[in-house]
């Protein structure tokens, strides 16, 4: 690989890796399994590691995955949480012992091994016996806040047993128990709302909740396994350690295998894999840890990860059934995607019915075919994928699978016509086919369960079960009308079957009633990312939230007509430049002319940025401006329009006028002394600047406080102004 083609992949890889952590660790909502997410990670390791040119100190493969949320508290800890390397067979694992024997020149090495929890670290800190702190890894050297909530753990003492250590600071995992999952689901499909994925991304996202009334609802558990700082020292071993936290009342795993050598390790990893699924929590691994805290210290560790300790990942469950039909689902985008539908096969505690299948090219890569046997993977992170068919086992004559034949050239659902296109969306990437008609129920049914969704407009308790049925029923065709149904009509929905009904109920259709309610009072910026524009994402609602005043505004805007019209001119540019290799000039004078006229066109882009578009992020270009006119000028767009005025309803935006930070962009870093992380982002809103989260040339400054990290030391490198909190209240007055 030449050095261009291999920083053209560190780059991708990063922003890849990068996606994937925001899912992860940010919104616990993960798109891909743990052991494709880590192929990523350590193709990009192995890159950065032969072209050393391009490594940086905020690659994804030099710091820990960062799970802060904004509304909570950042609290240092007193040792650096990190997290563990991942091994994923026996060579590796061995080679992980053949690194500490050298550095420790010891040849036979004491261990522990334990079970890796799929959950949410924490660290709890204990003064004097007393529960006074629980906070979230974070970026590891500093977490969130969530003590709160922490104390709704049934099973966590808030005072330890006996003699404790004046200060000391206990990491474990929160989880959430099958049985407590199912409970939570069941409940959830009574209500008709869409069921959860799995107990890890449900426990993360019910520990950064703001309400702890909310997270007492449900029961998490936690188990603790391992030390931070300690004042004074009171173990000198992992085995001990386990003993010491039994005696202090705290919950531990249930076994830990103390072995001597790298081959006792292995077999006892080999012992877990057959008895973690009688386990009360999910494990994903095993943690092969030295025993010796002595010799932990000697080993030391890298920025993100201890050498004393290593988690080998058990392979994937998998099972093989068979392909009993291809069936189509159409999202809210009218995206068609193909879904397996199996013979049933109890795979890691649950029959399977359904597989993904992505779509129509995957197929074709991975030759799936109707009535073959396959073999489908549940990695515990997403719904259950085909991995591969087996041809050999093939009924003579099977034919290929070909989408467009098989819903006969027409949506499945509403009979529209159908067209094969590129996208880029939430329910498929690369080719795809997608319905042409923007009334098809299925996207109705679609539109309307975002429209409600907690990322939108929050209407709890109007689910996928729920919208579907309204529109069904004809209740709903856009997403507004969900305001005329009555709560009458609500509270009698039959949501099950004629011979089995389920019906909604008035307390679900009083909540939802109130929660409509509640939403008409939200700013610009939330309902348009609920209408689904195209190519208007979270983001880009919210820049465009912030510079027109209402949708009759935006409808119309002049913003958006000269972002168009900047893409016109540069187009022009372009192709009248002199140095043209597409259109060269065909004479000194016509050289002469395109040079004059590139003056002019230059002149006009100038008086663009300095005027109408200054400060206009990237976020706000022609595809998003070209889409945004269009949808409000058609038919669809305008009845979403009318439809707001007859509800009365107009969302206003939180326009900011020109101030002290106008195209001027931020990047945090660090503790403030009296500010908080948020209260910061907002004065820079609110003076007409941004907010990024990585630090480049195009960085106007970063604002620093105590213990910043890599973000100081890469602005520092590149000559980006520092300030500090009271140079930046003076800036914005």
């Amino acid at each position: 690989m030449t050095p261009e083609a291999a920083q053209s992949r560190i780059n991708e890889l990063r922003v890849q890796v990068a996606h994937h952590d925001e899912l992860y660790y940010r919104k616990a909502q993960p798109e891909v399994t743990d052991f494709a997410y880590d192929g990523l990670k350590r193709e990009l390791a192995e890159l950065e590691e032969k072209f050393p040119q391009f490594a940086s100190a905020d690659s994804p493969t030099q710091r820990v995955g960062d799970d802060r949320a904004q509304g909570f508290v950042e609290v240092a800890h007193r040792q650096k949480m990190l997290s563990l390397d991942n091994t994923y067979n026996e060579a590796e694992v061995r080679a992980f012992h053949t690194r500490l024997a050298k550095l420790l020149e010891v040849e036979e090495l004491r261990y522990t091994v334990e079970p890796k929890i799929d959950g949410l670290a924490v660290s709890l800190t204990y003064e004097d016996g007393k529960l006074v702190r629980a906070v979230t890894r974070g970026k590891g050297d500093r977490g969130d806040d969530v003590t709160a909530n922490v104390r709704t753990i049934r099973s966590l003492p808030h005072t330890l047993r006996g003699a404790a250590p004046k200060i000391v600071e206990i990491r474990g995992e929160i989880y959430l128990t099958a049985a407590e999952f199912e409970r939570i689901n069941a409940e959830r499909a009574a209500e008709g709302e869409a069921l959860y994925a799995n107990p890890r991304n449900l426990a993360a996202g019910t520990i950064k909740q703001l309400d702890s009334a909310e997270v007492a609802k449900r029961k998490l558990e936690i188990v603790l396994y391992s030390l931070g700082y300690c004042e004074p020292e009171v173990v000198r071993t992992q085995t001990e350690l386990k003993e010491k936290l039994e005696a202090w009342g705290l919950p531990v795993v249930e076994k830990i295998w103390p072995v001597t050598g790298i081959d006792a390790a292995w077999a006892a990893i080999g012992e877990l894999d057959t008895l973690r699924r009688i386990f009360a929590y999910g494990t994903d691994g095993a943690v092969v840890k030295l025993d010796d805290m002595g010799q932990q210290r000697s080993a030391g560790a890298t920025d993100k990860a201890p050498r004393w300790a290593v988690a080998y990942k058990f392979k994937p469950d998998t099972a093989r059934t068979r392909v009993k039909a291809i069936t189509i689902q159409v999202g809210k985008t009218g995206i068609l995607s193909p879904v397996a539908e199996l013979e049933p096969v109890f795979l890691a505690g649950s029959t399977v019915r359904r597989a993904t299948l992505h779509n129509e090219d995957e197929i074709r890569r991975k030759d799936i075919r109707v009535g073959d046997l396959v073999e489908i993977e549940k990695a515990g992170e997403v719904i259950p994928a085909v991995l591969k068919s087996f041809p050999e086992e093939r009924v003579v004559g099977a034919p290929e699978f070909d989408l467009a034949a098989a819903v006969g050239g027409k949506c499945p659902v509403c009979g529209g016509k159908i067209a094969r296109l590129e996208v880029a969306a939430e329910e498929a990437q690369g080719v795809a086919w997608k319905c042409q008609n923007y009334d098809c129920r299925a996207q109705r049914a679609g539109r309307l369960g975002f429209f409600c969704s907690r990322r939108a407009l929050a209407i709890d308790g109007l689910g996928e079960v729920v919208a579907a049925k309204l529109v069904e029923l004809e209740l709903v065709k856009e997403p507004p009308d969900v305001y005329d149904v009555p709560v009458e009509t609500l509270a009698t929905l039959n949501l099950g079957t004629t011979e089995e009904p389920r019906i909604f109920g008035e307390k679900n259709a009083t909540k939802i009633v109130a929660a409509r309610e509640a939403a008409k009072a939200l700013p610009l910026e939330k309902w348009l990312y609920a209408l689904s524009v195209p190519d208007v994402g979270e983001s880009t609602a919210r820049e465009l939230g912030r510079r027109h005043r209402s949708f009759a505004e935006l409808a119309d805007s002049a913003l958006l007509r000269n972002v168009l019209k900047k893409a016109e001119l540069l187009e022009r540019r372009e192709l009248e430049a002199p140095a043209s290799r597409k259109n060269p000039p065909k004479s000194e004078e016509d050289k002469a002319r395109r040079k004059e006229l590139c003056a002019q066109l230059d002149a006009e882009i100038a008086a663009l940025d300095a005027g109408p578009l200054a400060g206009v992020p990237a976020d706000i270009g022609p595809a998003v401006a070209a889409s945004a006119l269009e949808f409000f000028a058609s038919a669809p767009g305008q009845r979403l329009l009318a439809k707001l005025r007859a509800l009365g309803i107009d969302p206003q935006g939180t326009v900011v006028a020109a101030g002290a930070f106008t195209g001027k962009t931020f990047v945090l870093t660090g503790t403030l002394p009296t500010l908080k992380r948020e209260e910061a982002e907002q004065k820079i809103l609110a003076a007409g600047g941004k907010v990024s989260g990585s630090v480049s040339k195009k960085t106007s400054f970063v604002l620093a406080g105590a213990e910043a990290g890599s973000k100081l030391e890469k602005a520092q490198a590149l000559g980006v102004p520092v300030i500090d909190e009271a140079e930046f209240l003076r800036m914005v007055g």
